[in-house]
C-alpha cells in the first residue's frame, strides 16, 4: 500500500478530535497551527502578474488572428498555420522582453499610460522579430500591410488591456487586497527601524504589520515598541495565526544573535510563508544572495512559500480533475471493496483517522479499513506485514492500495493533493524517537498538502518506515518534492504510481 502507517481511534469508528490529539502534533506545535484560509488563494503582486502576463499572451494573440482574418480578406495575408508560427514567436520575444525590462510589476500598472509605453516597448524588439518573420513568409508587396495590421492591433489591444488592468489594481489596492501581511519577530532596534520603514506612505499601500512577538520570556521582552503592543512569544504567534491571514514573516533579530535566528527558523520551518532577515547593505555582499526588499529594506530570503498564486490555482485544478476522475473510473472496485469488508468482519467500511496536514493543520483522513478493531492501538509506531490485526480482505485492499482510494475524497474536500508527501499521524514515532526528534527537517514537510502519492513513495519509500537512515531518506525526497515542484513532476509521479507504484514486495 502506499501509506507507512495505519492507526486506531479509540473506538474503531470514532475520529480524534482536535482537542484529543493535536496537542501531540508534529514537534511542539499545537493544533491548529494555520487556519483553514492559510492554504486558499488570496491576491498577491505575483498572482496580478501572472494574470497580466496571460492576458497579454491572449492579446497578442488576437492581434495576430485579426491581422490574418483581415489579410485573409484583402489576399495579402499569411496562412493559418504561418499565422500560428508567427503569433507564437512574437509572444515569447515579447513576454521574454517585458520581463526582463522589469514591465511586469504592480506598480506599473497603477497609471494606464505609463503601463502602454512599457507595452510599447516591449512591442519594438517583438515588431523587428516579426518583420523577419514576415519577410521570410510573404512576397515584398504583402509584407508592409501585415506588420501594419499586427501593430496597429497589438497597440489597440493591449492599450485597453493596460486601462483594464490599472482599473483592476486600484481598486484591489482601495480595498487593501494587495497590502502584505508582515508579522514581526524580535522587539529589537531593527524591528522598531521596519515599523517606522514600512509606515511611510509609499510603503503603506504594500505593508501592513498586523502585530510584533518576541521570543523571550515575558521578563525580558518590552510591553511596547514604536507605539506596537509586543503581542507575546511563539507559543502567541501560533495562535495568532489560526484566525489572522499572513504573508511574510520578518525575524527582525541582530545577526550576531545567530542561535536564535537558528532557533526561530527551525520552529517556524513548517509554515507555509514567505521567511526574511533584514540586511544591513553595508555590511553584506548581497549579488549572490537570494535577496527581497521589504519597502526599501534589503531582506535574506531564508525560507520561501513553495506554491503562491497562479501555482496554487493549477495545483487545485490537477487535484480536483484527477480525483474526479479516479473516483468515476474506481467507483466499481470501491463499491466491490466496501461490501467485501462489510461481509468479512465487524466494524466501519471507512477508516477515520487524525493526521497532520497542511501548515500541521489536523485532519481527518479517510482509507478503507483493513485491520479488526482494536481500542488501545494509537498507531503511533505504525504496522508490520506481519500484523496479526489485518484482514484476509485487508491484505488483499492493502497489496493492491485500493485502501488508499477514499482519500480521493480528501482531495476533493482540499485537505489533500494527489500528490505530495505522505501525511503521518501526530507524534509519528521511528524507532525509540519521535520523527521530529529524529530528522531536523521533518517539520517542513508540511509545506504543501499531503498527498496519496509522492515522490518518496516512488523511490522507495513504501511500507513500514522503521530505521531512522530511512525516515532521513523518506524526509530528503519529500524536501525535494517541494522545492522542485511542477505540474510535469506531479504527472511523472502519477504515472510512475500506476505503472509500478501500487503493487511490490514492500506493499502491505
Amino acid at each position: 500500500m502506499l501509506d507507512d502507517v495505519q492507526t486506531r481511534d479509540p473506538a474503531g469508528q470514532r475520529e480524534m478530535t482536535p482537542r484529543q490529539d493535536a496537542s501531540n502534533a508534529v514537534g511542539t506545535a499545537p493544533q491548529g497551527l494555520a487556519s483553514a484560509r492559510a492554504g486558499r488563494l488570496h491576491w498577491t503582486h505575483g498572482l496580478v502578474n501572472r494574470l497580466v502576463k496571460a492576458s497579454d499572451g491572449a492579446l497578442l494573440t488576437l492581434a495576430g488572428l485579426t491581422a490574418w482574418a483581415v489579410g485573409l480578406g484583402d489576399g495579402a495575408g499569411l496562412s493559418l498555420v504561418q499565422a500560428i508560427i508567427v503569433t507564437a514567436i512574437t509572444i515569447d520575444v515579447y513576454l521574454r522582453t517585458m520581463t526582463a525590462i522589469g514591465a511586469y510589476r504592480v506598480e506599473n500598472y497603477r497609471q494606464g499610460r505609463k503601463a502602454l509605453f512599457d507595452a510599447i516597448g516591449g512591442l519594438l524588439p517583438t515588431g523587428l522579430v516579426l518583420l523577419l518573420l514576415v519577410w521570410a513568409f510573404l512576397p515584398p508587396t504583402d509584407r508592409p500591410d501585415w506588420v501594419a495590421l499586427w501593430a496597429g492591433a497589438a497597440v489597440a489591444y493591449l492599450a485597453a488591456g493596460r486601462a483594464v488592468t490599472a482599473r483592476m489594481v486600484r481598486r484591489l489596492e482601495g480595498r487593501g487586497s494587495l497590502r502584505r501581511k508582515v508579522v514581526l519577530f524580535g522587539a529589537t532596534d531593527s524591528a522598531e527601524r521596519m515599523i517606522k520603514h514600512l509606515a511611510l506612505p509609499e510603503h503603506r499601500a504594500n505593508y501592513d504589520v498586523l502585530a510584533l512577538f518576541d521570543d523571550r520570556g515575558a521578563d525580558r521582552r518590552p510591553e511596547s515598541l514604536a507605539g506596537m503592543p509586543v503581542a507575546g512569544d511563539l507559543v502567541a504567534f501560533k495562535t495568532f495565526l489560526q484566525n489572522n491571514r499572513v504573508d511574510m514573516i520578518v525575524i527582525a533579530l541582530p545577526w550576531r544573535a545567530a542561535l536564535r535566528i537558528h532557533s526561530l527558523c527551525m520552529q517556524l520551518q513548517m509554515i507555509s510563508l514567505d521567511i526574511l532577515i533584514p540586511l544591513d547593505e553595508e555590511n553584506f555582499k548581497l549579488r549572490l544572495a537570494s535577496v527581497r526588499h521589504i519597502g526599501d529594506t534589503p531582506a535574506l530570503l531564508v525560507m520561501r512559500q513553495p506554491l503562491r498564486g497562479m501555482q496554487i490555482i493549477l495545483k487545485r485544478i490537477e487535484d480536483v480533475a484527477v480525483a474526479s476522475l479516479g473516483l468515476l473510473v474506481a467507483s466499481p472496485v470501491m463499491l466491490a471493496a466496501a461490501l467485501a469488508i462489510r461481509l468479512e468482519s465487524p466494524g466501519p467500511v471507512i477508516f477515520r483517522q487524525t493526521r497532520v496536514g497542511f501548515n500541521n493543520r489536523p485532519f481527518t483522513m479517510l482509507k478503507f479499513r483493513t485491520m479488526t478493531v482494536d481500542d488501545t492501538d494509537d498507531g503511533a509506531m505504525g504496522t508490520h506485514r506481519d500484523n496479526p490485526r489485518i484482514t484476509r480482505i485487508g491484505a488483499i485492499l492493502r497489496r493492491t492500495s485500493i485502501d488508499e482510494l477514499p482519500q480521493l475524497f480528501n482531495v476533493l474536500a482540499g485537505d489533500m493533493s494527489v500528490v505530495g508527501p505522505r501525511a503521518h499521524v501526530p507524534n509519528m514515532r521511528v524507532g525509540n524517537y519521535r520523527y521530529a526528534e529524529a530528522v531536523r527537517e521533518y517539520a517542513a514537510r508540511s509545506r504543501v498538502k499531503p498527498g496519496i502519492t509522492g515522490w518518496a513513495q516512488i523511490n522507495g519509500m513504501r511500507g513500514g518506515i522503521h530505521s531512522i537512515e530511512k525516515a532521513r531518506a523518506g524526509v530528503d525526497m519529500d524536501i525535494h518534492y517541494i522545492e522542485n515542484w511542477s505540474l510535469w513532476l506531479d504527472a511523472k509521479i502519477m504515472v510512475s504510481t500506476l505503472a509500478t507504484g501500487l503493487f511490490g514486495r514492500d506493499v502491505f
